[in-house]
C-alpha cells in the first residue's frame, strides 16, 4: 500500500511530509498496520485540521485495514476541514460504498466530480461505486473515461475487466485480461478475473504462467497473495478434471490464509437467540404490514444466485443484490456483531413504534432501487442471523431459504475464494460445525417466527426449474410470468462468484459433486453425519 494524492494513486501520501510518508509506507509494507494507524492518529492529534493526515488515515482504513466505518469518519473530518477537497470527498464516497451506504457514496462522489471533473481517480472510484450498485453501463462509461485520460493505468484496466465480467460480457473481459497479462504476467488480479470468466484450458498461456512461474516462486509473495495464487491454480486444475490435485491445492491455500474461526463464540451467538427469542416475542407486536420485502437467506453456494435470477426476471419483482441495509441498521443501533444476548434483547425489546420506524427505513432504502416493484428481493444470505428482528419489522414479510445438499454446499464453500469474513470455510471441520449452527438457527426460526419461510432446494430447481419457479412465485403472492424461465437472457446481472455459471443453461453436474473429492473429506463427513442417517453411501 502506497499513500498518494488522488490524482496519482501510485504516489506518496497526500500532502504529508516525506519523512512521515516514507515511515508510513514502510510500516504497511512490513505488515505493522496497527503501528501505521497509531502513527497517523498521533499526527492527527498534533495537527487536527490537517486535511492530508485525515485523508491518509481514510486511505489506510479504506485500503489496508478495511475498517470502512473509521475510513468514513476520517474522510468526513477531512471534508469539514476542506469542504471543496475532491480527495476528501472521494475517500468518504469509497468508504460509504464499501458499507453499502450508496446515498452517502453518491452524494460525495457528485461533489468530488464537481471539484475535479476530469480527475481520473474520481472517475475510477465512480466506476467502483456504480459497479457495486449493479449500474454496469455507468461503471463501464466511468472507467473508460478514466482510461481516456491515462490509458495505461493498470488498476483502471483491471476495473474495466471486472465490470465487463459483472455485466456478463465475458469475451470482452477475457480479451482485456489477455492484453493485461501480456504486459503484466505476474499480476494476480488479472489471473483472478480471468479465472472467473469461464473454465481454464490446459493449453492456456495464463495457466502455464500461473503453474510454472507464479506458484513455484510463491514464497516471494505475501501470505494473502500466496493463498490467492494457490486458489487460482486449484480452480484451473479442477476445470481440467484433476480433482485430487485441485483439492490439495485448495487445502494449501487455506493453510496460507492462516485465519482462525471462533466457533465457540458463534455457537454461543446461536444459542443465545434460540434460548431467548420465543413465540411470545411476537404476541401483539406491530411493524409494517407491507409485503414488498423478500429475503433470500442461507449458506453461500446454495443456489441463491440462480433463484434470484429466476425471480427478478419476473416483471413485478426487483432485486437489490446482497444489500447491507439490514446489517447497517443494526450497526447504527450500536449492536455488536455476533453478540447473541444483545441481539435477543433488542429483538424482544422493540416497541411497535420502533418496529415501524425500522421497517420504514428499510423500505425507503429498498424502494430507491425499485419504486414500483411489488416484491423486492434482498439476497444478503447471512441475514438468516437477523430473521428475529426482520419478523418484528415485517410480520407479513416472506423469506426464501436457499438450501442445497449439505456436503455439496460445504465443499463448494471450501473451494471458493470467499472473503476473510467467512473464516469458517478455512477448515473442513470448522465448516461442518458452522453449517450445523446455521441449520440449528434456521430450524428455530421456522418454529417461532410469525413470517412465512419457504425452503427452496437447489436440487429441485435444477431438476424442475419451471415447477420450482411456479411454487416460489405463488408463495410470493404473484401471478406466474413465463419470463422467469428466460433468466439467462435477463437484463439483471449477477455479480457474485456464480455469475458465469448462472448465465449457462441449468445444469446437473454440480449435484453430488463432493464425491469427486471424497478421499479428502473425512473431517467434514464426521460433522455432517447427522444429515445422512442412512449414511453417505
Amino acid at each position: 500500500m502506497v499513500f498518494h494524492e488522488p490524482s496519482n494513486r501510485e504516489g506518496k501520501m497526500a500532502g504529508t511530509p516525506n519523512t512521515i510518508s516514507t515511515q508510513l509506507n514502510a510500516l504497511v509494507k512490513a505488515g505493522r498496520v496497527n503501528d501505521a494507524v497509531r502513527l497517523l492518529e498521533s499526527e492527527h492529534k498534533k495537527r487536527p485540521r490537517d486535511e492530508a493526515v485525515l485523508v491518509a488515515l481514510a486511505q489506510l482504513h479504506n485500503r489496508v485495514t478495511h475498517d470502512f466505518t473509521r475510513a468514513q469518519i476520517a474522510g468526513e473530518r477531512a471534508v469539514k476541514v476542506m469542504p471543496k477537497s475532491a480527495r476528501a470527498h472521494l475517500e468518504v464516497a469509497e468508504a460509504a460504498c464499501k458499507l453499502k451506504r450508496f446515498d452517502t457514496a453518491l452524494k460525495h462522489l457528485k461533489r468530488a466530480r464537481a471539484f475535479a471533473p476530469r480527475n481520473p481517480d474520481v472517475l475510477y472510484v465512480a466506476s467502483s461505486i456504480y459497479h457495486q450498485m449493479d449500474r454496469h453501463e455507468d461503471a463501464i462509461s466511468a472507467v473508460q473515461a478514466s482510461l481516456a485520460i491515462r490509458p495505461d493505468h493498470l488498476q483502471s484496466r483491471l476495473q474495466l475487466a471486472t465490470v465487463y465480467r459483472a455485466a456478463g460480457q465475458m469475451e470482452d473481459a477475457r480479451a482485456l485480461c489477455r492484453e493485461i497479462f501480456a504486459q503484466k504476467p505476474d499480476n494476480l488480479m488479472v489471473h483472478s478475473i480471468y479465472g472467473l470468466t469461464g473454465k481454464m484450458a490446459e493449453d492456456d498461456p495464463m495457466y502455464h504462467h500461473l503453474r510454472d512461474q507464479i506458484v513455484p516462486n510463491i514464497a516471494k509473495l505475501s501470505q494473502r497473495d500466496q493463498a490467492k495464487a494457490l486458489s487460482m491454480l486449484a480452480k484451473a486444475r479442477d476445470d481440467m478434471g484433476a480433482h485430487d490435485d485441485a483439492f490439495t491445492l485448495y487445502a494449501r491455500s487455506k493453510q496460507a490464509e492462516n485465519l482462525l474461526h471462533e466457533g465457540a463464540n458463534y455457537h454461543r451467538f446461536v444459542s443465545a437467540q434460540i434460548d431467548a427469542v420465543t413465540p411470545a416475542a411476537y404476541f401483539g407486536t406491530g411493524g409494517s404490514q407491507d409485503e414488498t420485502p423478500v429475503l433470500i437467506v442461507g449458506m453461500p453456494r446454495s443456489g441463491s444466485t440462480l433463484l434470484e435470477q429466476v425471480l427478478t426476471s419476473h416483471p413485478m419483482i426487483a432485486g437489490v443484490g446482497e444489500s447491507s441495509v439490514l446489517s447497517n441498521m443494526m450497526r447504527d443501533l450500536k449492536l455488536p456483531e455476533h453478540d447473541g444476548p444483545a441481539l435477543a434483547r433488542m429483538t424482544k425489546g422493540l416497541t411497535q413504534k420502533d418496529s415501524e420506524i425500522l421497517a420504514q427505513r428499510y423500505l425507503s432504502e429498498m424502494r430507491k432501487a425499485a419504486p414500483k416493484a411489488q416484491r423486492i428481493v434482498d439476497k444478503k444470505l447471512h441475514n438468516f442471523e437477523l430473521l428475529g428482528v426482520f419478523a418484528r419489522m415485517f410480520p407479513k414479510g416472506r423469506v426464501l431459504h436457499a438450501r442445497r445438499d449439505p456436503m455439496d454446499n460445504c465443499v463448494s464453500c471450501y473451494m471458493q475464494p470467499l472473503s476473510p469474513w467467512h473464516s469458517y470455510t478455512r477448515d473442513l471441520a470448522d465448516l461442518g460445525r458452522y453449517y450445523c449452527e446455521y441449520d440449528r438457527l434456521m430450524k428455530h426460526w421456522a418454529t417461532v417466527l410469525p413470517i412465512e419461510i419457504m425452503d427452496v432446494h437447489y436440487e429441485d430447481t435444477v431438476a424442475d426449474t419451471e415447477g420450482t419457479a411456479r411454487r416460489v412465485i405463488d408463495f410470493l403472492g404473484l401471478d406466474w410470468d413465463p419470463a422467469c424461465l428466460d433468466f439467462q437472457n435477463s437484463a439483471n446481472r449477477a455479480r457474485t462468484l456464480s455469475v458465469w455459471q448462472v448465465r449457462q443453461p441449468v445444469y446437473k453436474t454440480s449435484m453430488q459433486r463432493w464425491r469427486r473429492y471424497d478421499a479428502h473429506l473425512a473431517p467434514l463427513k464426521s460433522e455432517l453425519a447427522r444429515f445422512y442417517p442412512d449414511g453417505l453411501g
